[in-house]
């Protein structure tokens, strides 16, 4: 045999191995595996999409900075998609710790000590900052005042400090001072105080809250340690000092912003361009017109035996096409005079004049607002997720602010979906998750308008886009836990998150908080008779209306109509009082007057608390109306069909006024005032409330409880009927000042006889430390489990040494079950998450719609 024969045979012998190999390769691929060949062909896909987009038409153009981070992220997921890595575990693995500056007179559990070395490792890194995630009840607000004392004590000059991120830095360097602002829910203002006074020495801080209208007189703000303000101060201060004013068109009596006025003089006015479609459709009539006009005109021309009549005829038809053809002309014209006085403004622009006046009263502006006037040394959110709508003016007015050191303090910062984490993202400047960047130049910025010009280069706004939406929010949206959707997983949880997220459970560090025990339990109970009949009455008409949507194929057209009936049916649950003796209900009936009524929440139908009133006059929950925009976007309100738009102008501070008592410390606004005490009846939520309650103190006679509920009138129906039986209550709702709210909570907690605390679940579910009672007693479920959680944690927290007990009540064969099956569905998005499962994702859809109306 020759040697070319010898190595050909050899040739052969090893392709069928290599064959054989592979095949067997290829028969023992995991799923794993499969998924990780998967990723790394998306991951060619895209690098030759980059390849592409270098090269177009013959000529080669540099790397984008956002092409280099794209393949950055591939190069990361492709060595680190196969590891099974758990976030939870990684923070509950943490070991270094950092010791408590002398002026922190409390002690710090052991994790408490490694958050503050993980957090002066942070504020040293690029991020500086971070999202402390802990479960509620650990001390998150401990950790953050040890961090603010520990960096003051390692002397840290505030004139060394550099800005987070250079697109941070405005026109004009703002002036710098040594204090934090703590941005907190009204509700936790005065605890702050409270624990700043205890944690640190006597007088070793200089304390200020700023909120409410005495903070209009408050000029040396640079000489405080600690500036508490709420979130509803600081959004007042921005719209009012920092905004641009709207402009009002003469034409319709709208206003608009400066943006959005010039593209709305262009379709209202007698000059205006009507918009591309209505030209066309118009011109296409026009056209038809004067083609059946020509028709006509020579079928008439042709005739003989009516040479007359048709000639007179003729000559109107002809009138009537010149008459058109010159309206079309004059259209042209109006369009070009538009256009020359639209260049004309553009020229105007390009001058300067109007850029360097708008400029100029915005700085102007700007300085009124004290909070946005500063550079602070560090800005701390409380309770962060209050943030989480992107497009409200509370998170505008967050973002506003300048600081060198940022943290978000959340033990929920997912309630609803992945997106609520974007918000935060901003906040902390991310590179580049929180930007917009351009994709034919290296410019970005941190907020971008469609409707806007990029302010930073020439290139049109369709060539710009958001790195969040692109790589992260859209992926999950679209393809949930697989394919791309998997690869954006993986990045939030173990590359973003990772690096500026801390989180901890009570479970995880049990030996560290050596807490009692919480027995949570589920009581269920049947209506009577009567109450079952005005319930299924209810349920029939709403399950009817619905199904007219349904068959119609406009259920999320009709979002705020459907959501309405979830809500009578809810309060017809808890009690028909609730929905006979509703204001609602009374101004359709005539049977009080309207205008003595106060406006109820046009969401939850609920007495109105943190209100703020949209264009149209309607009030809403300022909750409410963030959570349902979040939800749906933007929508119409189906009672005036009006485009929801908020006109905070109408609310400055009316929030924080009482309504005067008219009935033993009721509101005038309490249902108690429009219902015949005389013939009070209890239901069976109250009598299933009153039998817990009798348990509780039958067991310890100190035992003292919190009652929660989304309803107001709810909580007004048990404060009577606990009267009633001798039992005194203290009551905490939205629409309470500071003031107000922290007397209620004084008396709760100092009177050994008040051994019941009725709280909104808006109002009273965040920031408050209430270890003084052991019993939790929750009315009414929301599909949002979250927010149970933290009514929930407001005694099972760090101080508490008694067996914590947690009571939901659920009525059985209502609405009220099928919501606690949705409660598990979300329960998935934040365990996805921030937690370490990856399950799917939940929110509430049109087929959680169905869902509930369903039999």
């Amino acid at each position: 045999m020759s040697s070319d024969s010898k190595h050909n045979a050899t040739s052969s012998n090893e392709a069928e191995d290599f064959n054989m190999v592979k095949e067997e390769q290829t028969n023992g691929v995991t799923d794993q595996d499969s998924e990780y060949l998967a990723l790394m062909e998306r991951i060619r896909e895209r690098k030759f999409d980059r390849a592409k987009r270098l090269i177009r038409n013959q000529v080669v153009r540099p790397t984008l900075m956002w092409e280099k981070w794209e393949e950055e992220n591939d190069k990361w997921l492709a060595e680190h998609y196969p590891n099974d890595f758990d976030l939870d575990n990684q923070n509950e693995l943490l070991c270094e710790t950092a010791e408590p500056p002398s002026s922190m007179i409390v002690p710090l559990f052991r994790y408490q000590k490694e958050w503050l070395f993980w957090s002066l490792k942070q504020e040293e890194s690029s991020t500086k900052g971070g999202i402390l995630a802990d479960e509620m009840g650990m001390g998150k607000t401990i950790q953050a005042i040890a961090l603010v004392l520990a960096k003051r004590e390692l002397g840290k000059a505030i004139s060394e400090s550099g800005l987070l991120s250079s697109s941070l830095s405005t026109t004009q360097e703002l002036p710098a001072v040594k204090g934090t602002l703590i941005i907190c829910p009204v509700v936790a203002a005065i605890q702050w105080v409270n624990e700043i006074n205890r944690c640190a020495a006597e007088g070793s801080n200089k304390i200020l809250v700023y909120h409410g209208n005495k903070r209009k007189h408050i000029h040396n703000i640079e000489e405080y340690d600690f500036v508490i303000t709420t979130y509803s101060t600081v959004e007042a201060e921005y719209r009012k000092n920092v905004m641009p004013p709207k402009q009002k068109c003469q034409w319709c009596g709208k206003s608009y912003f400066e943006e959005k006025f010039s593209i709305h003089q262009k379709k209202c006015g007698p000059d205006s361009v009507k918009n591309s479609n209505q030209s066309k459709k118009k011109r296409k009539k026009l056209n038809l017109g004067v083609e059946l006009l020509k028709q006509e005109t020579d079928s008439m021309e042709s005739a003989t035996n009516m040479q007359k009549t048709d000639s007179t005829e003729l000559e109107a038809n002809v009138q009537k096409a010149d008459s058109i053809e010159s309206e079309t002309d004059m259209q042209k014209a109006g369009h070009r005079k538009s256009m020359k006085r639209s260049s004309m403004t553009e020229e105007g622009k390009n001058d300067g004049s109007i850029n360097n006046s708008a400029s100029v009263s915005q700085d102007l502006s700007r300085k009124k607002s004290i909070l946005h006037t500063v550079k602070w040394d560090r800005i701390i959110l409380d309770e962060a997720h209050y943030v989480k709508g992107r497009r409200c003016n509370t998170t505008k007015a967050i973002l506003a602010l300048e600081s060198s050191y940022k943290w978000a303090l959340s033990g929920t910062p997912i309630q609803n979906l992945v997106g609520e984490l974007y918000s935060l993202v901003r906040f902390l400047q991310i590179v580049p998750y929180s930007f917009y960047f351009c994709k034919d130049c290296d410019c970005r910025t941190p907020d971008y308008s469609s409707t806007a010009e990029c302010p930073q280069c020439p290139h049109k706004s369709v060539r710009h886009f958001c790195w969040w939406n692109r790589y992260i929010a859209t992926p999950i949206k679209r393809e949930g836990n697989s394919g791309s959707g998997r690869d954006a997983m993986v990045l939030l949880k173990h590359k973003i998150l990772k690096s500026i997220l801390l989180r901890r459970s009570k479970k995880g560090r049990a030996a560290d908080l050596a807490l009692p025990m919480k027995i949570v339990t589920l009581r269920k109970d049947s209506l009577d008779i009567k109450e079952e009949d005005y319930y299924m009455s209810l349920y029939n008409k709403s399950q009817a209306q619905f199904n007219i949507y349904v068959q119609a194929g406009t259920v999320m057209n009709n979002y705020a109509h459907i959501f309405e009936l979830l809500i009578r049916l809810r309060q017809a649950v808890l009690h028909p009082y609730l929905v006979v003796y509703s204001s609602t209900a009374l101004a359709k009936n005539g049977s009080m007057d309207s205008g003595n009524i106060e406006q109820p929440c046009g969401l939850c139908q609920d007495t109105v608390e943190d209100p703020v009133i949209t264009s149209c006059n309607h009030a809403f929950c300022k909750t409410c109306l963030i959570d349902f925009a979040a939800s749906v976007g933007q929508v119409s309100y189906p009672l005036c069909s009006e485009l929801l738009t908020v006109d905070l102008r109408a609310n400055n501070d009316k929030a924080d006024q009482n309504s005067k008592p008219t009935l033993k410390r009721f509101r005038s606004s309490s249902i108690l005032n429009r219902i015949q005490l005389d013939d009070f009846q209890s239901s069976t939520k109250i009598d299933a409330l009153r039998e817990e309650i009798r348990f509780m103190i039958e067991r310890d006679g100190s035992a003292k409880g919190i009652v929660f509920s989304q309803f107001t009138t709810f909580l007004d129906l048990i404060h009577y009927s606990l009267q009633k039986s001798g039992i005194n209550c203290v009551q905490l709702v939205g629409s309470m000042s500071i003031a107000a709210r922290a007397a209620a909570v004084t008396r709760f907690t100092a009177d050994p006889d008040c051994s019941i605390f009725l709280m909104s679940l808006k109002a009273g579910s965040v920031a408050l430390n209430l270890t003084v009672a052991s019993h939790v007693f929750i009315m009414d479920p929301w599909w949002n489990s979250a927010v149970e959680r933290q009514a929930q944690d407001r005694i099972h927290r760090i101080g508490q040494y008694k067996p914590v007990r947690i009571m939901r009540f659920a009525i059985e064969n209502t609405i009220e079950e099928k919501i606690l099956k949705l409660q598990e569905k979300k329960e998935l998005v934040f365990e996805g998450t921030i937690g370490g499962s990856s399950e799917a994702f939940g929110k509430l859809t049109e087929e959680d719609l169905k869902f509930l109306f369903v039999t």
